[in-house]
């Protein structure tokens, strides 16, 4: 009995329809014996990396000017570059650099004679406004030109007029050292002073100076130097009634001096400066000359308002001090341009 229920189980079993895959995966027919199994596709080719292109020599040129333009970005990096006047002066006093070459640089300088404040006057005040701060009054007048000869030479030409005589100053200057390959500026500069005098014979002196600069963090620049002058001559004829030494060989005096000078830019634009000239030996009068004033930079030109114990403005005169008090300073201002 038990083996008939066991062979109808069985039976049962065979009758039911075979289980299904799921409906999102089907069984793949398996392909007939006379057709052939499909080939796979055959495998996609690898393909290299791009070889490296060398830039042509126009791309290398546009890329170092977009790179240019991104170092101006920096206000410092480019208030001493280009754009503006090479940093030759100071105030009067030069700096150990030369002008571009192929450039001229045109100067123009004032200082007036009358002080601005008189301390000895009984109308100090008043006389401020009478003289308009001393502009009013008779005014020492310089005009020079530079011109860049070649790389680190340059020659200038640069005359005073004054009551008694004219002052010509030909010079020529050479850097020796330059601060982008010797971390300073070095220059030597010779020449002569021609002086010229009515109703006398003209005479003939030579001068010589050396000056060190440097620009420090593109905002300071600083100089100092040491000059000599065959002929030089006190900025007060009273001191020395009797001496005439540019008009009598026999009594010419000469004269030996140390310079320093500093310029720092606040901003692009503006900047103050001061410079000292201290005679050490030979001719020399009581107090250091001293000059400081405020500078205002635009595109290749400058102009400065100074204001000093000193009239003299060439080799021969502010070497040798200045008999000039502190409380009685005069007013100027100095102009430049390059081309």
């Amino acid at each position: 009995m038990t083996n008939l229920v066991l062979i109808a189980l069985s039976l049962t079993l065979f009758a039911e329809p075979p289980a299904r895959a799921p409906a999102e995966a089907p069984l793949e027919t398996a392909p007939k014996a006379h057709e052939a199994a499909p080939s796979p596709p055959p495998p996609e080719p690898v393909r290299a990396a791009p070889a490296a292109v060398k830039p042509s020599e126009n791309d290398i040129e546009v890329l170092s000017e977009v790179v240019d333009l991104e170092e101006t970005q920096d206000p410092a990096a480019a208030w001493y570059g280009k754009g503006y006047p090479e940093r030759l002066r100071i105030l009067a006093l030069p700096t150990a650099r030369t002008a571009r070459p192929g450039g001229f640089e045109l100067i123009i300088d004032h200082r007036a004679s009358s002080p601005i404040y008189n301390k000895d006057s009984p109308h100090a005040f008043a006389d401020m406004g009478n003289t308009f701060l001393g502009f009013d009054s008779a005014l020492s007048v310089g005009l020079g030109v530079r011109y860049g000869i070649i790389d680190r030479l340059d020659a200038g030409l640069y005359r005073t007029s004054a009551s008694q005589f004219d002052t010509y100053e030909l010079d020529a200057r050479f850097g020796v050292l330059r601060q982008e390959g010797n971390q300073f500026d070095l220059m030597v500069r010779a020449g002569l002073s021609w002086f010229v005098v009515p109703n006398h014979a003209d005479a003939l002196w030579p001068f010589a100076q050396v000056f060190a600069s440097r620009l420090l963090f593109n905002r300071l620049l600083v100089t100092t130097g040491a000059m000599y002058h065959a002929n030089s001559s006190s900025s007060n004829s009273t001191a020395s009634p009797s001496y005439t030494p540019k008009y009598r060989n026999e009594a010419h005096k000469w004269s030996v001096a140390g310079a320093a000078g500093l310029e720092y830019r606040f901003v692009s634009s503006v900047s103050v400066d001061a410079e000292v000239v201290s005679c050490t030996a030979g001719f020399c009068t009581k107090n250091p000359a001293f000059s400081g004033g405020v500078k205002f930079f635009t595109t290749r030109h400058t102009f400065a308002l100074v204001c000093g114990n000193t009239q003299y403005l060439t080799s021969d005169g502010y070497i040798t001090n200045t008999d000039t008090p502190w409380s009685k300073l005069v007013i100027g201002f100095n102009i430049t341009r390059e081309y």
